[in-house]
């Protein structure tokens, strides 16, 4: 299917007027839809919408969020159900012009929902020179721990992005083998699951009716990563951990995003040069399988 992306744009914004966010939401939301649909996902944003989206809009409303901690190089906010996405957006700029001013600077959010379009905030941070690192206890549970059968923690996602001259180094994924929403894309697709998912006894299956948790990636490091961001991204910032988190409730869902600045630490030219050359040094490696 083609359409224009002014067309689309329209489409979403009065999609989203329908299930009753207001109008600054509205356009806030719609331009990051749009942005990641550009970018391009294995999830579309646009695809996801009704959803994702629909049943924290409901819940919200005209929900506002509130500052609970705040000093120099770090705040925390309180969701109050307002979606992530858009407490993220409206604060980004503070939060990069506080890296320029601090070196580095912390913003945590809980008591909200889950978060989305890591890749496009990576790319608007990294677009001001800085560093961006975001992490989320995407949940609740999901994955087993190392050679466990019963899931635990979320897929719980981390996302980064390093500028360079050119092109930026950007990454997003989860912390699991493969994203819980492939589940739900081999049912509607009918199709078989790639292996890394588990049945309710633990064993391997490929069978989207039957899986109900996922590996942890890499193996026990991949593992401890996932921790690591269950605990940076939860209890951290006031969010719950593990089986902590209720199946029915965003609301115990954390994100926190760190940006650096690193001209605080030298010339940005230099660190620039430095990004650009590791990357081009990559690029230039022989792959093993030429196809």
């Amino acid at each position: 299917m083609k359409i224009q992306i002014k067309e689309l744009n329209q489409k979403v914004h009065d999609y989203l007027k329908l299930v009753g966010m207001n109008e600054h939401d509205t356009a806030v939301m719609t331009e990051l839809i749009i942005e990641g649909e550009m970018i391009g996902n294995q999830f579309s944003p646009v695809g996801e919408l009704p959803g994702k989206h629909t049943r924290p809009i409901e819940n919200i409303k005209n929900g506002k969020e509130e500052v609970v901690v705040n000093k120099p190089s770090l705040q925390l906010i309180k969701g109050n159900g307002r979606l992530a996405p858009l407490i993220t957006a409206d604060h980004l700029d503070k939060i990069v012009k506080k890296a320029n001013s601090q070196g580095i600077y912390a913003f945590g959010i809980y008591d909200s929902t889950y978060n989305d379009f890591f890749d496009v905030f990576c790319r608007r941070i990294v677009a001001k020179d800085c560093l961006a690192l975001i992490f989320e206890n995407g949940g609740p549970q999901g994955v087993v721990p190392f050679g466990g059968k019963k899931d635990i923690t979320g897929t719980n996602p981390i996302a980064y992005g390093i500028p360079t001259h050119g092109s930026p180094i950007i990454f997003d994924a989860a912390t699991a083998t493969h994203a819980w929403g492939r589940i739900r894309q081999a049912k509607e697709n009918n199709e078989k699951l790639p292996d890394g998912y588990l049945d309710k006894e633990g064993n391997i299956t490929t069978n989207p009716n039957k899986a109900v948790a996922i590996l942890p990636f890499g193996g026990f490091k991949g593992y401890a990563i996932n921790l690591l961001v269950d605990v940076l991204s939860g209890a951290l910032v006031r969010g719950k951990c593990g089986l902590d988190q209720p199946i029915d409730s965003q609301r115990y869902i954390g994100t926190l995003i760190i940006v650096i600045d690193p001209a605080a630490f030298g010339h940005i030219k230099e660190f620039k040069d430095s990004t650009t050359k590791l990357t081009k040094n990559i690029l230039a490696v022989s792959p093993i399988d030429p196809l």
